[in-house]
Formats: C-alpha cells, structure tokens, sequence
C-alpha cells in the first residue's frame, strides 16, 4: 500500500499518550494581580525574570554606563528580606547600539494623596499612621492645587498627606480600608465648607 495523499491516518496516538504534559502560562498570568497571594507573586516575578534573561534582557546591575533605546517596560517586585511581598519597581529593556539588550530596574514608593479638613492634618495623620502602620512606609505632606474645588482656576493650594508604601498590595490593601472612610465623610462635606476653605 502506498502513502496516503494527505499523510497518516493515524493521530500522533504516539505524542499524546504517556508522559505528564507541560505546563504553558499566559504572558498576563505571570503579572501580578490584586488577587494574587505573596507566594505566587515572588514566583510569577522569578518566572518573568527567567524568561527575560533566555530572552537577552539580563538585569544589569552595576558596571560602565551603558546607553540604548527604551523598547518596552513593566511594573515588577524586587525581593527583599526585609519587605514582605518585595519592593514595587518599574522594569526597563533598552537595544544598544550594536544589537546588545539589557534590562535595567527601576525601584519607587507607590502612593496616593489623601485631603483632609484645613487645621486637621496633624490627628489624621496619627490615626492613618496607627490603622496602617503593618504597610505604611511614610507619610509626607505637600502642597498642591486642588482640582477638585469648585473654582480650581484660582490657583488655590491646599495641603494633602501622600502615602508612600513600598510595594503596589501594599498600597490596595490600605486604600481598601480607607475608602469606606473617605467616603463618608466626602458625603459630609459640601460645597459651601469648600468655599469657606478658599476664603480661610
């Protein structure tokens, strides 16, 4: 019997028995999510870390400048023995010049503003500073124009509280406990005491 004209009939029966089957991840499934847990989270960041390297964007850590052009970037985790969860960061890939690739890692404080009530800074301070302090890595004061007042093109600056923390789960885990909060009382606060701000 001669070859069939559109190959075996037979269905790689010899590929799909036997051995255990590998197991392939999503590129989204090894970023890390808000319902990740901190294991699979130091995992997913190992995992991305090795398939850059095989891919030619070792970290580059130390050593003479190097210079090249931003190709793509991603949030990563830096591990650290002293920060559970890791440090946030920011990965970068540049290409030099002569077809080299590197990768070089950015480490930040995530944050977010917080606006309280003129002349009460100080006690809301305290009190994020107990509720958060297992997360809260610092809080800092600024002054800033508010874009929320209802004549915000007056240039008005207000005093708000930003809270740094050192990585993003952090920072969803603190604004999860603080948004009920900031919700009641915004409901309390109405345009005319935004007004009497502006006018103090």
């Amino acid at each position: 019997m001669g070859p069939r004209k559109f190959g075996s009939s037979i269905r790689g029966t010899r590929y799909n028995q036997g051995g255990p089957r590998k197991k392939t991840y999503a590129a989204d499934s090894i970023r890390i999510s808000e319902g990740t847990s901190l294991d699979e989270r130091v995992e997913a960041t190992r995992l991305a870390h090795s398939i850059d390297e095989s891919m030619g964007f070792a970290r580059y850590e130390s050593g003479r400048k190097k210079t090249g052009w931003l190709c793509n970037m991603h949030s990563t985790v830096v591990e650290d023995e002293n920060v559970p969860g890791g440090k946030a960061a920011v990965d970068y890939y540049f290409l030099e010049d002569d077809g080299g690739t590197f990768k070089a890692t950015l480490v930040y404080d995530p944050y977010f503003l917080i606006a309280c009530k003129m002349g009460h800074e100080a006690e809301v301070e305290e009190f994020l500073r107990r509720k958060l302090e297992s997360r809260l890595k610092n809080i800092v004061r600024l002054s800033k124009e508010d874009l929320q007042m209802p004549n915000h093109l007056l240039g008005y600056r207000r005093t708000f509280l930003q809270l740094l923390f050192s990585n993003v789960s952090d920072l969803l885990e603190a604004r999860r406990e603080i948004m009920p909060i900031a919700e009641k009382n915004k409901k309390n606060v109405n345009a005319l005491d935004a007004y009497a701000e502006v006018a103090r």
